[in-house]
């Protein structure tokens, strides 16, 4: 097993460990080579989320790659995705344990049509998700898609 996913696990109820990334028609499939992973439906009552405000759909977390994700079906808004995100970075913080090294992945998972203008303000410096002290755009991979698409060359 993982030292870093044996830690999460620890850290967060078995109700909201999901094994399968999907959301209302768009789904991310998560290889055998990911594995072992923790896969945290950040959608559950039970999960690390700050509560009330806004939330990812899912955190990815294994040895290498640490991902906020969030699947669209339809339309993409890019204010909302970079909200979202953050708060899963953010909630990802008192997971991942101090000195582990992982890479981090803000990803959105979209099904419908993405608009030049949303693409480009996901692009904007400022829109760049934290995650301690790495920060990184937001990559784009289409339902259905690997994850591993977004952990290769933006």
């Amino acid at each position: 097993m993982s030292a870093v996913v044996d830690a999460i696990r620890g850290k967060v109820s078995r109700e909201c460990q999901a094994k399968r990334c999907r959301r209302e028609g768009c789904k991310v499939h998560l290889p055998a080579e990911l594995r072992p992973f923790v896969l945290i439906d950040m959608d559950h009552p039970e999960s690390p989320a700050t509560s009330g405000g806004k939330r990812c759909d899912f955190l990815f977390i294994n040895e290498s790659w640490l991902a906020p994700l969030e699947l669209k079906k339809g339309r993409v808004d890019a204010s909302e995705i970079v909200q979202q995100l953050r708060a899963g970075a953010k909630a990802a913080e008192g997971l991942v344990p101090e000195g582990a090294r992982v890479g981090f992945r803000p990803v959105a998972a979209y099904g419908g049509a993405l608009r030049k203008q949303e693409r480009d303000d996901l692009r904007k410096p400022g829109n760049k998700i934290e995650f301690r002290e790495d920060r990184e755009f937001v990559r784009l991979i289409r339902c259905g898609a690997n994850l591993t698409q977004a952990f290769g060359t933006p």
